[in-house]
């Protein structure tokens, strides 16, 4: 009777300690991590170590990048200020070679407004000193030399050659006009023995009225 007593208790305290053994083992479980639960954490931690590392690669990838960006846009500013000179100079040199080709054809009205333009006085007059001097331009000296009043180097006798004929108008106040100071101009010129032609002066006279 005792034994059928004691079996009866075991059989009803065995459930309760089952389930208290089922309760602690599935409370350690949440508790503690599984070799699962351990090697997720691992990789998590791996993933994230490596999602540093990877940005970290990425940036200074970036500051390279940019680095050599800045050196390539430099370059490229220094290249554009290099052509940008280049043309200046290539300009400059083609409006010298535009302003020579450009120089005024030998005519009356050019050649006066050159006398002008040089300040020289008595303009109409020193017009028709070239005119008489060049046999109204058809002369050797003047189209071989340039040279438009009779020019010469007082030590070698031989007539001044100019590249234009511009550069002897030049010539002619530098050489002769700038000796004058007051008076008659034809009679100055008369007077420094400009021609040796006695009539130089008469003939000047005469073309002067017919301009």
């Amino acid at each position: 009777m005792r034994n059928t007593i004691l079996i009866s208790l075991m059989l009803m305290l065995l459930p309760v300690s089952v389930s208290a053994q089922f309760y602690t083992i599935t409370k350690d479980s949440e508790l503690l991590p599984t070799e699962r639960q351990k090697e997720a954490y691992n990789n998590a931690g791996k993933d994230v170590t490596e999602g540093k590392k990877n940005k970290m690669m990425v940036k200074d990838t970036l500051i390279v990048r940019l680095d050599n960006q800045k050196e390539l846009d430099d370059n490229s500013r220094n290249s554009d200020r290099k052509a940008s000179l280049k043309r200046e100079q290539q300009k400059n040199v083609d409006d010298i070679i535009k302003a020579e080709n450009q120089l005024p054809e030998l005519t009356i009205p050019n050649l006066y407004k050159e006398i002008i333009r040089n300040r020289i006085l008595y303009p109409k007059i020193v017009l028709a000193q070239a005119i008489l001097e060049t046999g109204w331009f058809r002369s050797s000296v003047c189209r071989n030399k340039h040279n438009l009043f009779g020019l010469t180097n007082p030590r070698t006798g031989k007539y001044y050659e100019f590249n234009h004929w511009t550069e002897s108008v030049r010539a002619y106040y530098t050489k002769v006009q700038y000796k004058y100071k007051v008076g008659n101009y034809l009679l100055w010129l008369d007077e420094i023995g400009y021609a040796e032609d006695p009539n130089y002066i008469i003939a000047v006279i005469r073309i002067l009225k017919t301009l």
